[in-house]
């Protein structure tokens, strides 16, 4: 009896760990340290292989040929995997320290690292700070938005260590189950050239324009069509109920609204590529995936200048000129990128940065000299406040900020722009309100609204700050005696305070007394 009683409850026990299983990959991407990746070959001539078939691929447009070899990640061989090099910008990065893709399961079904069947290893290209798109996908993850997750790794071959790259989760199989409901739907990457405009009825005609990455032999193409019939065709009048059927529209939103905030020029939002799209078999609605995020914050083919200052509502794909025409659509994005301005702060973003600088910089400094697309002393000063301004052709300039200077500037015009919008945002930059401790009626306002302290709070050593969306102070006091006590409605008294002639938006009210900061959002709307 004893024994069938051990038995159940080691029944019980396992059931309870498969109930609460990891993710694939979540121990790898997870991890707070520099994973050491060394890749080896037998063939002594293994690089000019590489390169050959690479170079070969480029040339006739094919898919580059692998090189079978073994991968060990910190120690831990995975034997006879598939290894190619990759990239198209990101190709001509100096020496040896190419983008690199590793196929777990080329050569030997069934091999997987910690689940997955396949990783990038990315060379952090154009980004001297080598952390832009590391920060973005955090902030995806942490949002729970589908996009890859990032981690970082000394690469080797053959114990010759190559440089620090970034390993990047692949939208495949184990991400989508990860992400949605099921696998078995089509799953379409929006490259080269996705910018979902209607050509005609013919699948074939969106061949070159788009990937099918899965269902290969069914190759049955009819949704994505539709899906860009409805975009192009539909009216405005029938648009919102319609994509509500063919998108699940949130998430979406969600990574519009990051992708704009941190200014990521090389994505669908203002370049027709760089997304995939999964048709979800459970919901019959796509879901919108990130891909490729490495010139965040502003890092593109434009003016330094002009990156900051990009517009909330700059649109250049169809889609999203359509919603923002819907003003449900509309309201939702703006109170999105509220919300996520909580993060595009230096007091948020800085302790982070510096935090991964201190992790990374001596696996960059490590590099061999000829692997080197940056001098080293340009880490730290690309990370403060120093700019680079390349020219990669003629009548070309890529500008790449100073990566904390840029999030101030980008803050501090989004803010700006959000001030001069007829939009009061809902949700979102959080000033660390403290609701019950302090009173303001009627909020929102049309300007004239009473604050108080519904018990005295800091009464006797009070003094009113109100500062709006730029964080410009507009209004101070120091009541004699204190702020007065009252209750919601104004029964009780209060102190009055006419901000009539400000304008309708958000703005901040911070109480400082004996017993420190009290704060709340407070809204003008006539």
């Amino acid at each position: 009896m004893k024994k069938n009683s051990v038995l159940l409850l080691l029944s019980c026990i396992s059931s309870l760990v498969s109930a609460f299983a990891q993710n694939p990959g979540d121990t790898l991407f997870n991890s707070s340290h520099i994973h050491n990746i060394n890749i080896t070959f037998t063939q002594p001539g293994f690089w000019d292989s590489l390169m050959h078939y690479k170079q070969h691929a480029d040339s006739f447009n094919l898919n580059t040929q692998t090189m079978m070899g073994n991968f060990y990640l910190d120690g831990a061989l995975i034997d006879s995997v598939g290894v190619q090099l990759k990239g198209n910008s990101s190709f001509g990065f100096p020496g040896r320290k190419k983008p690199i893709k590793i196929s777990l399961n080329q050569y030997v079904s069934g091999k997987k690292l910690e689940g997955l069947t396949a990783i990038d290893l990315n060379n952090n290209v154009l980004d001297p700070t080598m952390m832009r798109e590391k920060l973005m996908l955090d902030f995806m993850h942490k949002k729970g938005l589908a996009a890859p997750r990032c981690t970082y790794a000394k690469v080797s071959y053959n114990g010759q260590y190559v440089g620090l790259y970034k390993i990047i989760e692949q939208v495949n199989k184990e991400f989508i189950k990860t992400h949605f409901s099921t696998w078995g739907g089509n799953l379409f990457k929006g490259d080269p050239q996705g910018s979902l405009y209607w050509v005609d009825n013919n699948p074939t005609s969106y061949y070159p324009y788009y990937e099918l990455h899965s269902n290969k032999t069914a190759n049955n193409w009819g949704d994505l069509v539709s899906f860009i019939d409805h975009i192009n065709h539909i009216p405005s009048t029938g648009f919102y109920d319609t994509l509500e059927t063919d998108l699940n529209t949130t998430p979406m939103i969600q990574q519009w609204a990051a992708r704009n905030l941190f200014v990521d020029l090389d994505g669908y939002f203002h370049a027709p590529h760089n997304y995939y799209l999964y048709h979800d078999s459970l919901t019959n609605k796509f879901e919108w995936c990130s891909w490729d995020l490495s010139q965040t914050f502003g890092s593109y083919f434009m003016t330094e200048d002009s990156t900051e200052h990009i517009s909330l509502l700059s649109a250049n794909g169809l889609l999203t000129q359509k919603m923002l025409a819907n003003s449900t659509y509309k309201t939702t994005y703006l109170n999105t990128i509220c919300d996520y301005l909580d993060y595009l702060d230096t007091t948020v973003m800085n302790p982070i940065i510096d935090s991964l600088a201190a992790k990374i910089y001596p696996a960059f400094c490590a590099e061999p000299d000829s692997n080197q697309m940056f001098p080293e002393q340009m880490f730290y000063w690309t990370i403060d406040t120093m700019s680079l301004h390349l020219q990669p052709g003629p009548n070309m300039k890529f500008d790449i900020p100073g990566l904390k200077k840029f999030i101030t500037k980008r803050r501090n015009n989004v803010l700006a722009e959000l001030a001069s919008l007829p939009f009061t945002c809902t949700t979102g930059i959080n000033e660390n309100e403290n609701t019950d401790e302090i009173l303001v009626y009627p909020n929102p306002s049309n300007g004239q609204f009473v604050i108080a302290s519904p018990d005295f709070i800091g009464a006797k050593q009070s003094h009113i700050e109100i500062y709006n969306v730029l964080g410009e102070k507009i209004y101070s006091l120091s009541p004699s005696g204190g702020l007065p006590a009252g209750q919601a409605g104004g029964a009780g008294g209060g102190l009055s305070i006419d901000l009539s002639e400000k304008p309708n938006n958000i703005y901040f009210l911070h109480i400082k007394t004996s017993q420190g900061l009290l704060s709340k959002k407070i809204i003008i709307s006539k």
